[in-house]
């Protein structure tokens, strides 16, 4: 099982179990100095709160638009002389009216968790006993449904799914009858009960799914989460390894690494660009099969794992790619586009957007040096685009010698579209590794302010912590030389 499904899982089940037993108490999560609290009555969460400011119910009051900076600031000033807390300030007040209070602590619930199974790292702990909410406002959510939820969004990119749920060679088994499953899930539930007995794997079990790919493979990752289904055991999945695909050697892995280097999607997958999307996704599941990470974590080819987790991650991409019609369509467009040069249209934004398609294909394929040329040769061509802008900006943001430049396309991509929530994550990302924490917490800010459950700026909020705001012009730049 790899660390990801390990630290999500380990708190997904936490949670679950306590449910399961009625338990009362308070889930502690811990990453760093950053301590949140997952309160239980009667194995309901009820109530969720963080020593981040910003993480805080009165502040997620002002965030999501429940309460004005000015409400917020009377009542802390109010509790801190009555010596009671601002949310029972504003309970006595009834502003916001309890109907709203009670939906943003359950949007305080979903997102604080939801942030928080998707911590790289981070220690939980349960502590039984009854906590005292006197004065807080209170909720009731099943700790499985938000979990189950949770699943269906998060991680965003399907490779990261797979990764999770582990090798497509694996083989579920269902924790709880058929005959329950049948009466208490949906359809595409009750299947994946019914067909986990430990024979069935990953691969089978989606081919023959009553759903598309993704919400199949979702399921599967909520159900291991929450319980519902266990991964098989591991001496079983070693011993078939060895007994149906043999061991293997560092002639045949460096061969095959060698082998994808330079390649395009379909090299790496080893199909031709006629191939049909059921030979697609064959060629997916026997390359994931035989050089998955999880069979480098251990062993005398350990070594090779970070190159093969780069290759498993070019395959899938690859498969993302390719076994999507739309998807293929334009990657093929892009690898046949022709050089702005050669275009034989004097449309200024068409030739752009073949630029822009290009360069995207080229930094798919790591050839970065000459993606930037495209995607510089697009934003020449039609500056007013925030998505050239934006690719453009990711891709120099790779390089330290060019992050000046990478942070003026990132601006002015929120300029011209301020509501690119991942514009605002890489320009905080960048100002945190410059030591700029508060720069960087206010790029968090501003990305949850149009996304409120986007987990990466929670991520990036959670990292920058509590450093002062800084309020220069959000349009000037802090590596500009002028």
């Amino acid at each position: 099982m790899s660390k990801e499904a390990q630290r999500d899982r380990q708190l997904a089940r936490l949670l679950c179990e306590r449910a399961a037993q009625q338990s009362s108490g308070i889930v502690t999560a811990t990453r760093g100095r950053l301590r949140r609290l997952l309160c239980m009555e009667k194995g309901w969460l009820v109530f969720a709160t963080s020593n981040l400011i910003e993480e805080q119910f009165i502040e997620y009051l002002v965030r999501t638009g429940s309460l004005s900076p000015g409400a917020r600031a009377d009542a802390v000033e109010t509790a801190a002389h009555a010596k009671t807390t601002p949310t029972a300030v504003l309970l006595a007040a009834g502003r916001p009216p309890m109907e709203a209070m009670r939906r943003a602590m359950e949007g305080l619930v979903r997102e604080l968790l939801t942030s928080t199974l998707e911590w790289p790292d981070g220690a939980f702990a349960f502590e039984p006993g009854l906590p005292r909410l006197d004065g807080e406002v209170t909720v009731r959510l099943a700790p499985r449904g938000l979990v189950l939820a949770h699943a269906k969004r998060h991680p965003a990119a399907l490779d990261a799914v797979r990764v999770r749920i582990g090798p497509p060679d694996l083989r579920p088994v269902a924790a709880i009858p058929a005959e329950q499953a049948a009466t208490q899930l949906d359809a595409l539930g009750a299947y994946l009960i019914a067909v986990s007995d430990g024979k069935a794997d990953l691969s089978e079990i989606v081919k023959k799914s009553p759903a598309d790919e993704e919400p199949t493979l979702r399921t599967i990752y909520g159900f291991l989460l929450v319980g519902l289904l266990e991964p098989e055991d591991p001496a079983v999945r070693r011993a078939r390894e060895l007994r149906g695909q043999g061991e293997l050697t560092r002639e045949e892995c460096i061969g095959r690494l060698t082998l994808a280097t330079g390649q395009d999607h379909y090299g790496v997958l080893g199909v031709d660009k006629t191939a049909r999307p059921e030979t697609v996704r064959d060629a997916y599941y026997a390359l994931a099969r035989r050089y998955h990470p999880d069979r480098f974590r251990s062993g005398p080819l350990m070594d090779l794992l970070p190159r093969f987790e780069h290759f498993f991650a070019s395959v899938t991409d690859a498969y993302n790619t390719l076994g999507d019609p739309d998807m293929r369509r334009e990657y093929d467009d892009a690898l046949a586009a022709p050089l702005a040069t050669e275009a034989k249209t004097s449309d200024a934004g068409y030739l752009a957007r073949q630029n822009f398609l290009r360069g995207r294909a080229l930094a798919s394929l790591r050839k970065f040096n000459e993606a930037v040329t495209f995607l510089e040769n697009a934003i020449q061509l039609d500056p007013g685009q925030a998505e050239y802008h934006l690719e453009l900006g990711l891709l120099l943001a790779r390089n330290p010698r060019r992050r000046e430049d990478a942070e003026r396309h990132l601006l002015q991509a929120v300029e011209l579209a301020p509501t690119l929530v991942a514009a605002y994550v890489a320009l905080g990302q960048m100002y945190l590794r410059a030591g700029r924490a508060g720069r960087a917490a206010r790029m968090a800010r501003e990305a949850l302010r149009w996304e409120p459950s986007y987990v990466d700026a929670s991520a990036l909020l959670t990292e920058a912590g509590n450093a002062a705001d800084d309020r220069e012009d959000l349009r000037r730049g802090v590596f500009r030389s002028s």
